[in-house]
């Protein structure tokens, strides 16, 4: 595989936020793979402002910094795209298979694995810093916060995993899916991400401002909202904050 950026680890021991450390790094000059990870966050963060449970040393908390110069700033979808499907790459290559719960959350069954937090900036109309945090349930098999639904690797397969070796194997997954991204190969990644879609085609329950309604998932557009149709027939498209998955 074409190396496309030479990776760099730093290992804290404790740090509020892996992807606020990486930030200040990347605004400072650092270059494109370094890879900061913890055995503990005191704040790590999730989508829409939630939180990330993960006991100390027991997962894989890390953020990864990349400089996708070659994209639009429209285009800052695919990243995500891009990310989602490098875990899930991962997964299967250990014997896991592994759905993304739009937008970027991962899932096996009906249960989260891991979660993204991709934080963006721009200067121009092209994408300058993209800082990729990731968590992954790796050897935790007791939750106590209120996430309804958490599964880890040891609960699935039984087996413990070293959080430094699974770093290292899923930044050559990214280097993978990010080489597809940069040799412009979008149609691929998009492809790939629609068929790897929770839920994708099959009739569930969702809610949102406008109440409880079942929809089929039908696509995605190039900005990331998601696009479904309700039983009518009619097509919707909703962003990141605007509709709940219901059971």
């Amino acid at each position: 595989m074409d190396r496309i950026f030479e990776p760099q680890y730093i290992w804290l021991e404790s740090v509020d936020s892996t992807n606020s450390y990486c930030m200040k790094l990347a605004q400072e000059g650092e270059q494109e793979g370094l890879a900061v990870a913890a055995f503990f966050q005191e704040k790590g963060r999730g989508q829409r402002g939630n939180t990330w449970e993960s006991e100390r040393g027991e997962n894989l908390t890390f953020s990864l910094l990349l400089r996708p110069s070659f994209l639009r700033v429209e285009e800052q979808f695919m990243i995500s795209k891009a990310i989602a499907l490098s875990i899930c790459d991962w997964l299967k290559n250990n014997n896991v298979d592994a759905r993304v719960k739009w937008p970027n959350d991962i899932y096996v069954g009906d249960k989260k694995i891991a979660g993204v937090l991709i934080e963006n900036s721009f200067s121009s109309t092209f994408l300058d810093i993209s800082i990729i945090g990731i968590g992954m349930n790796l050897n935790q098999i007791v939750f106590s916060s209120n996430v309804p639904n958490p599964i880890s690797m040891t609960l699935l397969t039984g087996f413990q995993y070293r959080p430094e070796v699974v770093l290292s194997e899923l930044v050559v997954s990214i280097q993978m899916r990010y080489l597809q991204l940069k040799c412009g190969l979008k149609e691929k990644i998009s492809d790939d991400y629609l068929k790897s879609l929770y839920r994708f085609q099959n009739l569930c329950n969702y809610s949102s401002a406008d109440g409880n309604f079942k929809a089929k998932i039908i696509g995605i557009k190039p900005t990331g909202e998601l696009i479904l149709e309700m039983e009518d027939g009619q097509k919707k498209s909703f962003g990141f904050k605007e509709i709940i998955f219901e059971i």
